[in-house]
């Protein structure tokens, strides 16, 4: 087995548990917390290799230690570091949130520069579109319960802990919806997710959303045109992508908006009340549940 040690300055105001606590991915495989450990793991597909990753953070250091079965060449670092920095959000820039806070209120203030305002994300841009599907008309246990059935033995070797990564677009382009209906729970989400898979092996970055800097609206249109991405499923990627314009509406939204504001009207509620956060109104919300301790875990 071959180990690697790659060591990062994050951002300022950075916190690895504030980042992997902001919502529900660290709870899905490959992710896994240990909350003893203070420390991150999760298994990749690093040029073809699989790969553990485990990441943890003392003072503003952040440490990662790379395991495989096959040496770690300058070209398998190179594409872990791109992946660890997209992951963990070590390239976001926090300081237009914390200029917006400053206006709204000196809890969010704080909250900011204790390191909210950042999200994990997935290794690829692939995983996060796959996981947002699946995240769709279900229950978290089945969501939980899709993702273990992706990270097994069915669509890859495991890395040397014995984690399974989550599988390569190509991997998943090859079966047809009823052969991956046979060996997952996904359900009526296979056929998007065939086709999910085939368009990120033809355009992996999806016309580069993330980098681009498209207006909000351009970047809806590219996502919508992605076959199973309706109004939920487009927000809730393109917060993944780092657009938070707009609040993506699910259980756990409603829940907290009927509990804590008695609305009967979320859309229309959410638009009037976070607007004031302009082109960050998903966090804007998202900053109130973890200041009323809603839900924020993810858990």
């Amino acid at each position: 087995m071959f180990n690697e040690r790659l060591s990062f300055n994050p951002p300022k105001h950075y916190d690895l548990y504030m980042t992997c606590h902001a919502h529900g991915w660290k709870n899905l495989s490959p992710f896994r917390w240990d909350e003893a450990e203070k420390a991150l793991h999760f298994a990749a597909i690093v040029q073809d290799i699989p790969t553990d990753f485990t990441v943890s953070q003392r003072k503003n250091k952040i440490s990662v230690t790379l395991n495989s079965e096959q040496r770690h060449g300058a070209q398998h670092l190179q594409t872990a570091t791109a992946m660890i920095t997209r992951s963990l959000g070590l390239g976001i820039d926090t300081a237009p949130l914390l200029e917006i806070s400053e206006k709204i209120g000196a809890e969010y203030v704080k909250l900011i520069k204790l390191g909210a305002g950042r999200l994990l994300r997935s290794p690829t841009l692939w995983e996060d579109a796959a996981k947002t599907l699946f995240t769709t008309n279900c229950a978290w246990s089945l969501t939980k319960k899709i993702c273990e059935s992706f990270c097994s033995d069915v669509f890859s070797n495991a890395a040397p802990s014995g984690g399974y990564p989550f599988p390569k677009p190509e991997r998943i382009a090859h079966y047809s919806p009823k052969e991956l209906n046979k060996v997952t729970p996904v359900g009526y989400r296979s056929e998007y997710l065939v086709g999910l898979a085939e368009h990120f092996t033809q355009d992996p970055l999806v016309k580069n959303i993330e980098n681009n800097g498209f207006d909000y609206k351009s970047a809806d249109a590219i996502v919508r045109k992605i076959r199973g991405f309706g109004d939920y499923a487009t927000a809730h990627m393109l917060i993944l992508t780092g657009y938070y314009d707009e609040v993506p509406i699910d259980t756990v939204v409603l829940a907290y908006l009927k509990e804590n504001h008695r609305v009967r009207k979320p859309r229309s509620f959410i638009d009037r009340t976070y607007r004031k956060w302009g082109r960050y109104k998903w966090w804007g919300l998202k900053l109130e549940m973890i200041l009323r301790h809603h839900n924020w875990l993810g858990d």
